[in-house]
């Protein structure tokens, strides 16, 4: 994968990330979806924050605001009924990190920038600790259904 589909790609992802969460923490039903959802704003805030000035460094620029797939996503929250919420976000959440979490992989062992590349390897953790998060709390009933 290239360094600019990359930069692209993880871009929309935290910003798509920090965008449900802030809709989960209005519209979530079980207490563990509303803390979810602060959670992914605040890592992906982070995360964010950290790839800011590696991708300057690299000569990249990070997309302004999300493609029209995850804005897909964000509309099929907001209109998502207060019944079916909690289940459309965690189903978003599941798919959601496993392409992130593909993606970072994906770049930390094949990416051609050395400081991108640390950034992605040191994220894989963290993204495989939101999906077990997120699988966990489909699987353990902690969802308005």
């Amino acid at each position: 994968m290239s360094t600019d589909a990359f930069v692209t790609n993880a871009a929309i992802s935290d910003m798509y990330e920090i965008e449900a969460g802030k809709i989960a923490q209005q519209k979530g039903k079980a207490q563990g979806v509303k803390d979810f959802g602060k959670m992914m704003v605040a890592d992906h805030t982070a995360l964010s924050s950290a790839m800011k000035p590696l991708i300057a460094a690299a000569g990249k620029t990070a997309p302004p605001g999300l493609d029209e797939r995850r804005k897909g996503m964000i509309d099929n929250l907001n209109a998502a009924a207060p019944a079916d919420f909690d289940k459309v976000y965690l189903d978003q959440q599941d798919a959601a990190h496993k392409e992130a979490l593909t993606l970072m992989q994906g770049y930390a062992q094949r990416g051609d920038d050395a400081g991108l590349r640390d950034a992605a390897s040191k994220a894989v953790p963290k993204i495989q600790a939101h999906l077990d998060h997120v699988q966990q709390l489909k699987a353990g009933g902690d969802v308005a259904h």
